[in-house]
């Protein structure tokens, strides 16, 4: 399974990091991506949280995307699924999951991790993601990769970080 990771280092504690990216409710302060959130579940936090992200777009309809917070380790590791209809159309590469790690550097950093894995299928897929996915060189890993980085310098500025020239 392909994967791709980006991180960043934040001036914060990881306890402030974490209470900003697990208040899922407004994580478009995070990924500027997401228009809005919905909650869909009565839970804020925690495993078994389900929220939709709202995507605007500007040359067809909206969409929207659910994920579920399947991993939660407070203040150090959080993982949003998407959710997904098993009747679904499915892509020569399909993303199984955003995860963030937050490690402590010293008293007053914090590096972030931020990785997204995917499933890959049929042979073309199998080929994409085994050759291409690792070296980023293509459409879905740097398309994929951008967008973590984007993330990851919208989360940084929260805490005074300017943002990334790359991070667009």
């Amino acid at each position: 399974m392909p994967s791709v990771t980006a991180s960043i280092s934040i001036p914060a504690t990881p306890e402030r990091v974490w209470a900003v990216i697990s208040d899922v409710g407004n994580a478009q302060r995070w990924n500027k991506a997401w228009s809005r959130i919905e909650m869909t579940t009565q839970l804020s936090e925690g495993r078994g949280t389900r929220f939709r992200a709202h995507v605007e777009n500007e040359e067809g309809p909206d969409q929207a995307f659910e994920f579920e917070i399947t991993e939660w380790v407070a203040p150090e590791y959080i993982v949003f699924t998407p959710v997904r209809d098993p009747e679904e159309e499915k892509y020569q590469i399909t993303l199984d999951w955003h995860s963030f790690r937050i490690v402590q550097l010293d008293d007053a950093n914090t590096r972030v991790e931020l990785t997204a894995q995917a499933t890959t299928r049929g042979l073309r897929g199998g080929f994409a993601g085994l050759i291409l996915w690792p070296w980023h060189l293509f459409v879905w890993p740097g398309h994929q990769k951008r967008g973590l980085e984007a993330a990851l310098s919208s989360l940084a500025e929260l805490f005074g970080v300017p943002p990334r020239d790359d991070a667009s």
